[in-house]
Order: structure tokens, then sequence, then C-alpha cells
């Protein structure tokens, strides 16, 4: 290793540590800002697919965290090495992935009434990507060359894989078909009533969908310009930010909908889509 190789090595390694205890950091303070509706909404109620799927997205980005950390500060690989830890990385993100668009697709699967032939198509999709992410994931593995850095521990890679990217395309590609089906339900309930069509939008929580997708994107581009040890960081960024977006969605519909039972019952033709909206957590958590 030649002596700018070892600058950058060590000034990426270091700029690591500090955005990881900053991700840390962000996580955990989000899980007290939201400790009180988690209590009133997910564990006062009886626990079903919802709310499993909703404690496996808020809480498995913990692990994630902790086996980047362990990545970046072991000091030999006589116990574990950096290939086991980089394999159990990549389950616990895909776990974290998996809980975040399973509360996708039960919410528009609640918001087009329970439709089997929707859920039959989201089902579908996600199969299909999931055999492909598992192809594609075990490829990566395969090709990656992870090593120790003599720079007081810690797994690097200097290398940069474009096929890498490609796990986070195929999420793009799912979420771009969640918003379709989202666009569609709006669009009709939309000719339905005289509700505007932005507040109708902003009632369905498009800005989810949209940012998650954007961080995604970002992902990608990342992935096709930096290396791979640079690149992975931001692949941590993007699953913490997107179970966080996703686990306040579920969070904000929860309490939508014991408002809405509280209050009186009745709603008007300009609201139907408002009632369904109000109604999905309780759907989702079937």
């Amino acid at each position: 290793m030649d002596l700018q190789t070892f600058i950058d090595l060590s000034t990426s390694i270091q700029y690591q540590d500090y955005f990881f205890v900053s991700l840390v950091v962000s996580w955990v303070y989000d899980c007290f800002l939201t400790l009180d509706r988690e209590i009133s909404s997910i564990h006062s109620s009886p626990w079903k697919i919802g709310s499993i799927l909703y404690v496996m997205t808020r809480y498995m980005p913990a692990f994630v965290l902790c086996i980047h950390l362990c990545m970046n500060y072991l000091p030999n690989e006589n116990i574990v090495t950096c290939k086991l830890l980089h394999s159990i990385w990549f389950l616990a993100a895909a776990l974290c992935i998996a809980g975040a668009e399973g509360i996708f697709v039960l919410r528009t699967y609640a918001l087009w009434g329970n439709k089997k032939f929707i859920l039959s198509i989201m089902l579908s999709t996600v199969l299909c990507f999931a055999i492909l992410d598992v192809i594609m994931t075990m490829t990566i593995s395969r090709r990656l060359e992870l090593q120790l850095s003599d720079i007081g521990g810690g797994c690097y890679s200097l290398s940069r894989d474009t096929m890498s990217a490609y796990p986070w395309t195929l999420l793009v590609a799912f979420e771009l078909e969640i918003i379709a089906l989202t666009m569609i339900r709006v669009y009709w309930a939309y000719r339905e009533s005289d509700s505007l069509l932005l507040e109708i939008l902003l009632q369905h929580n498009i800005f989810y969908f949209g940012t998650g997708i954007a961080l995604s994107v970002v992902n990608i581009v990342v992935i096709e310009s930096l290396s791979y040890t640079s690149s992975n960081m931001f692949g941590t960024f993007q699953i913490v930010m997107h179970t966080i977006l996703v686990t306040r969605m579920h969070l904000q519909f929860c309490r939508t909908n014991q408002v809405h039972e509280s209050s009186e019952s009745g709603t008007t033709p300009s609201s139907r889509l408002t009632h369904v909206e109000l109604q999905t957590c309780s759907h989702s958590n079937v």
C-alpha cells in the first residue's frame, strides 16, 4: 500500500466513524421522539402482522448499525471475518427493507379496499424481485474483496463494483409500482369527490414514497461513483432513513385512525377517500 492510498484509507475510515456515530445518535433520538406514540398505537393493541412488521422495521436498524460499527473496529479475523460480518449485514439490511416494504404493501392493499387482485400483483413482484436480489447478492459477495486495515483494524475494500447498485435498482422499481397503484387509487377518488388533488396527495403521504425513491436513486449514484467502502456507508444511511420514514408514516396512520374512531361517525361524499385513509391502520394490522 503506497503512502497516498494509506492516507486516503485512514481519512475514509475516520469519516466513517464520525458518520456512523452521528447516524446512531440520530436513530436513537428518533426512537425517543416517537416512543409515546409507539406505545399508545402499537404496543397497547393486540399484535398482528402490521405490528410485527413495524417492530422489525423500527428496531432492526440498530442491529445493522452495530454490525457496521463492528466492521469498522474489527481488530483481527481470528474469531470472525470481514466476509462473515458483511454477510450478516446483508441479512439484517434485507430484513429492514422487507419490513418497510411489507408495511407499504399492507398500506396499499388497505387503500384499495383489500382487493386480492392488487395484493397478488404486489406479492408476485416481491417474489420475483426477492429471487433476483438473492442471486445478485450472492454474486456480489463472491466478487467482493474485503481486507482488514492495518490502521487499527477495520474492514475495507478499495474496489468499486457497479453490480452493488442492482439490488437498490430493484427497490426503486418496486416503490415505483407502489406509487403507481397509490396514484391510480387517488385519481379515482379525485373523480368521485370535490377535494383538491394536492390535498388528496398530501392525505396519502406521497411525500414518504417520493423521499424513499429519492434516497434509493442517490444511493445508486453514490455506488456508481465511489469505492465499495464509501458507498456501503451511504447504503446503511439509506436503510436507516428509509425505516424512519416508513415507521413514522405508520404511526401517523394509526394516530389518525384513533382520532377518527373517537370522533362522530358519518362521512360526506367529498370525504370518501379520507375515510379510507383513516381506516388504513386498522385494515393493515390484519
